[in-house]
């Protein structure tokens, strides 16, 4: 038998990387600023909010991306956690506490979304005309245009700028299982 049919028979074992891949997800503390506008038969309507946050770069097997926590501080909303989903030209918010909300903007997309109000849930239509983002792990920038509809009929224009600016250096990262 030759050597080359020696090794058919008798494969070497492949050489395993010693070097594991991190599983760990990175998350870095930041600044949120949120900046919302809403128009409502005519009348326009504003807020801001600055808080701390979370940032966290989602891996690679759950879509990859961005998730952005943080503890609403709005007035009627204040300790509901809401957490944040920036994927491509797709930005998910959900909300947990007394009035939780999931809701779905993909850029040139209709979805249906409740929303809980004091009066109860109400069942609205959401169409996001832009979705841009430009995040990265030193934090970034969202911008949001998209409409409101109940039964069809338009209830508001919205646009909503979130600024997001990381609190400590590259090297200072938090990791956490």
């Amino acid at each position: 038998m030759n050597p080359q049919q020696q090794q058919q028979q008798n494969p070497q074992p492949k050489k395993q990387s010693t070097k594991k891949a991190d599983k760990r997800q990175r998350k870095y503390p930041v600044l949120i600023e949120i900046n919302d506008s809403h128009e409502i038969e005519g009348e326009l309507h504003s807020s801001e909010m600055i808080c701390d946050g979370v940032l966290a770069e989602l891996p690679p097997e759950h879509g990859g991306g961005w998730q952005l926590d943080y503890t609403e501080q709005s007035e009627g909303l204040e300790g509901s956690l809401a957490a944040l989903r920036v994927q491509q030209h797709t930005v998910s918010l959900s909300r947990e506490g007394d009035f939780p909300l999931e809701i779905t903007l993909e850029q040139g997309v209709r979805h249906h979304c409740y929303y809980s109000t004091p009066a109860g849930m109400v069942h609205l239509g959401v169409y996001a005309r832009s979705v841009e983002s430009e995040m990265t792990d030193a934090g970034g920038r969202i911008k949001l245009w998209y409409t409101l509809d109940f039964s069809a009929d338009m209830m508001s224009l919205n646009k909503m700028e979130i600024n997001v600016r990381r609190l400590t250096a590259p090297a200072q990262q938090t990791y956490m299982n």
